[in-house]
């Protein structure tokens, strides 16, 4: 049975060896190199990864540590060891790592007892020093062996304290001689600092004829100084006078020297800690605080520790988040490290977002003593995340969900059907492209907002409405009767048909509708979605304002588009096709930069046709290729005549790349003009690399090495941007015209802006934001450093003749005027 003194020893040992546990895992996180060796159990703890061995090892037998050491060292440290634990003293000793190739590494150990049966050591690899220092070594190898042999002086003094008698090695040491050594001589080599405090301990022990026991440096023949330790007893006669002091000098310079290293590195230790950003705590097996380093007080907002010291963790965490809390401490416990991403307000109740994670701290034996735990703020990454990822999903006009989220949903509940059915109604919007020439782009985007919410009223909770693009908007709707379909559209028609106020206009727009019914209509999302289509087609032949349900012999809108395939066919040859530009400007230093290349129809028989109508036709007839390589090459052309430091972006299709084509079509274009590769841009959307990702990307690669900057079109409107910067380093990304359409005034809008900017200064990427038409939207968008601009403020899409007018004669100083018809583009 142990006695409570014992058991209080025990306790003592116990503590003190969890806090040197803690300390020797926090110090290996920062590059100390320590082993623990515990006699007893003949184990070494953490033991170095500088011996050229593979992965890090927390615990191993003294035998596997001697096999990383040199053949020829091996039995020398482990008696160094043994006698240490023996004899329960500190010392040094040097040895060489296991060869590895040609290359043999040389370390310094310093040795000390931490605890019975307990030595620690700190290795220092010095491979490079000895190289360094090896002929200096030679040239005194007389004066280190000798004190490697025998690390102690022997010297006496007169009952006064006269020093009498020095041994040799002292005149080896230092550059008096004999005679200036005796009496109190040798005080001429200590330390300046050290010599009163020396002389003043030596004294005392004198007068109470007490041991002493003093430390001091002494300048060495090679004017360093060295550590060392004198102490000295006297020797009484019968009568207890003092007839002589014996003493000692012993070289401790290297135990200092390591002891200094020690203080250092915890220091060191504590100054990471206090200097780091997160919130770091250490916990005790329990899961119980019991610290915290200073920052970490100051980002939770925690006023004093002692008020939180022994709290469970996971109480600081709001009631939601307590199990994931729980249940990572209880990973962490089981020998595991955990990472999360959670919410907790700080102490004061400021809502914050947490990059958290939590690992163990293990004892001599393995087990798990305490656990460390880390908490960094990542609040704003958070939100700029969330922004992105919502960006994805939705519309950034609107806020609804678009065709990607709609796509998923209508796959979703075709999969979940049973029995039973849904509706998906295709709308579009009559009437809207005479808003946006009457009235322009932001009183359009004010009219499709106020639209999104009038279809949001009519579905409610029964059926998911998403804007596709343009005035193009899907309604999923979940059917309990065969007539709710009709009853949401006709609801749906009345609710458009009533009249919109914008910017003090009254303004009448009406909608057309097709309806599929599922799984009547088709088996999947986009064969759904098809028919409906299909359905509205047939609405807009009958003059809109209408809704029809699909039939299969519904074919005018597939017979309307097969006639437009076949005049875009012959549009090139009879030359309807031509190239506008649109000016891109430097807005910082208010500089022409560039012009992007659009192409234009004026079909003989339709008039002035839309991109956006047309060049979906030519990528499904595979025209795209041969309509591409001539805007290319007339872009480039064109570009030719400009001054040198003006541009020209050209935009390629997903479908071009299709055709694996598109590096020969480019270099054929700048070989035939004479342009050089540094002014051509090439804009490309996510979708290239989303449809053809292996071989596009190893075009685009093949592009970079030919001078050619490649830019990301349409940011932050496709699947998921993010990614895609990752995949390939672009040279500039362009913020989607819808994103700038409410700038200054939406919030939402302008945070999305801002992410996206923030987003390329990261990535060092240029970043060009497209539809700017009013000064307010120029001054925001400089302010949150874009710095290239494009859109009506600075010109519409316009002739060639006119783009190399703009071109000689830089940018406008006020907005253009821009005829309504222009807007079109």
């Amino acid at each position: 049975m142990s006695t409570p003194g014992s058991e209080h020893d025990h306790q003592r040992r116990g503590a003190s060896e969890a806090a040197v546990e803690t300390l020797r895992q926090i110090t290996d996180r920062v590059g100390i190199s320590v082993w623990t060796w515990d006699a007893t159990t003949d184990r070494v703890s953490h033991a170095p990864t500088s011996l050229h061995e593979p992965g890090h090892e927390q615990v191993l037998s003294l035998a596997q540590l001697l096999q990383r050491l040199h053949p020829g060292d091996r039995a020398r440290v482990r008696g160094r060891l043994l006698a240490a634990a023996r004899n329960d003293r500190s010392g040094t000793f040097a040895f060489r790592g296991a060869p590895h190739g040609n290359d043999i590494r040389q370390y310094n150990a310093t040795y000390f007892p931490v605890a019975p049966n307990q030595i620690q050591v700190i290795v220092q690899d010095v491979t490079r020093t000895r190289r360094a220092e090896r002929a200096l070594r030679e040239s005194e190898d007389h004066y280190r062996n000798a004190v490697a042999l025998n690390p102690e002086v022997p010297w006496l003094a007169d009952p006064d304290g006269n020093i009498i008698e020095f041994g040799p090695r002292w005149l080896e040491m230092v550059e008096i001689s004999t005679e200036e050594t005796l009496g109190e001589g040798w005080a001429r080599v200590l330390h300046p600092d050290d010599l009163g405090p020396t002389l003043a301990a030596w004294q005392a022990a004198i007068r109470s004829g007490e041991p002493a026991d003093v430390e001091y440096r002494v300048k060495l023949k090679s004017g360093d100084y060295r550590w060392m330790r004198a102490r000295a007893a006297p020797r009484r006669n019968r009568q207890g006078a003092i007839i002589r002091w014996y003493g000692t000098l012993e070289d401790i310079h290297d135990r200092r020297m390591a002891e200094a290293a020690l203080r250092e590195s915890e220091a060191f230790a504590r100054s990471i800690l206090e200097a780091s950003t997160m919130a770091i705590e250490v916990l005790d097996r329990d899961g119980r605080l019991i610290f915290m380093n200073g920052p970490g007080m100051k980002i939770m907002e925690v006023e004093r520790f002692e008020s939180i010291r022994g709290l469970p963790f996971e109480t600081f965490w709001p009631d939601a988040v307590k199990p994931a809390v729980a249940q990572a401490i209880a990973l962490a416990r089981a020998g595991h490290s955990v990472r999360k991403t959670l919410y907790g307000p700080t102490a004061k109740g400021k809502p914050r977002w947490w990059d958290f994670s939590v690992s163990p701290i293990l004892d001599d034996s393995g087990g798990v003593a305490r656990l460390l735990t880390s908490s960094r703020d990542v609040t704003e990454a958070k939100r700029n995340e969330d922004a992105i990822a919502h960006l994805a999903r939705h519309d950034a006009l609107t806020g609804l969900p678009n065709r990607m989220h709609f796509q998923e949903a209508l796959e979703a509940g075709l999969a979940g059907l049973g029995a039973g059915s849904f509706a998906v109604l295709s709308i579009d919007l009559d009437d809207f492209k005479q808003v946006n020439d009457t009235l322009g782009h932001q009183a359009g985007d004010r009219l499709l907002r106020e639209v999104a919410g009038r279809l949001g009223y009519c579905a409610g909770a029964q059926g998911l409405v998403a804007r596709l693009g343009g005035d193009e908007f899907a309604l999923l709707l979940k059917l309990g009767r065969p007539d709710e379909a009709t009853r949401m559209a006709q609801s749906i028609l009345s609710a458009l048909a009533e009249p919109f106020t914008i910017e003090g206009e009254t303004v009448h727009v009406g909608a057309s509708i097709g309806i599929a019914l599922a799984p009547r209509d088709g088996a999947t999302g986009e064969s759904l979605l098809h028919s409906a289509d299909v359905a509205l087609y047939r609405v807009k032949a009958d003059n809109g304002r209408d809704y029809r349900f699909f039939e299969p012999a519904m074919d005018e809108a597939l017979r309307q588009r097969r006639e437009m395939k076949r005049d875009l066919a012959l549009a090139l040859q009879r030359g309807e096709l031509w190239v506008a530009y649109q000016p891109q400007v430097d807005i910082t230093h208010s500089r022409l930069t560039g012009f992007e290349a659009l192409l234009r129809w004026n079909c003989g028989t339709r008039g002035a046709v839309e991109p956006a109508q047309f060049i979906p036709l030519a990528e499904e007839s595979g025209l795209i290729d041969e309509i591409g390589a001539f805007v290319l090459e007339a872009a480039c052309a064109e570009a030719t005549g400009w001054p040198e430091d003006i541009a020209v972006a050209v935009n390629i299709s997903a479908a071009q790349f299709r055709y694996h084509a598109v590096v020969r079509r480019v270099a054929e274009a700048l070989q035939r003009t004479g342009l050089a590769p540094r002014r051509l841009e090439l804009e490309i959307t996510e979708s290239v690399l989303f449809d053809e990702s292996a071989e596009a990307l190893a075009a685009l690669n093949e592009l970079h090495r030919m001078g050619i900057r490649v830019a990301l079109d349409d940011f932050g409107t496709g699947y998921s941007s993010l990614s895609y910067l990752r995949r390939f380093p672009f040279d500039k990304i362009k913020v989607d015209r819808s994103f700038v359409a409410d700038l200054p005034d939406a919030e939402d809008s302008r945070a999305i802006v801002s992410a996206i900017i923030g987003l390329g200064r990261s990535l060092n990427t240029r970043v060009t934001a497209e539809g700017v038409e009013t000064w307010e939207q120029l001054l925001l968008l400089r302010a949150e450093g874009c710095t290239e601009a494009q859109g009506y403020l600075f010109g519409p899409p316009m002739s060639a003749e006119a783009a190399r007018r703009m071109a000689r004669a830089g940018v406008p100083s006020q907005p253009p005027a821009v005829e309504p018809h222009a807007r079109q583009a």
